[in-house]
């Protein structure tokens, strides 16, 4: 399920607010520390997006063989998107 809007700056907010409260992170401005932490988190969704994009495309050409072996192509997609993100360093 993805986030909307309003729950990623939410998301971004309470980051910010945690760090600040345990004096993890230092900053004069937070609501510029929010904006940039809001920022990371879409760039993180996008690159989860893309991979997403990838594994379909693998799957699309190997689709054929996954109906004739009778395996669920949800979870097929689950591994091969574990591999890729593993492989080119994503963080589910």
């Amino acid at each position: 399920m993805r986030l909307n809007k309003q729950q990623l700056e939410h998301m971004a907010f309470n980051i910010v607010n945690e760090l600040l409260k345990e004096s993890l992170i230092l900053t004069e401005d937070k609501e510029k520390m929010v904006t940039e932490v809001h920022e990371i988190i879409i760039k993180e969704l996008a690159k989860e997006d893309l991979l997403d994009d990838q594994v379909k495309e693998i799957l699309k050409e190997k689709l054929n063989e996954i109906r004739n072996a009778n395996i669920d192509y949800y979870e097929m997609f689950k591994m091969v998107k574990a591999k890729l993100a593993e492989k080119e360093n994503i963080i589910l």
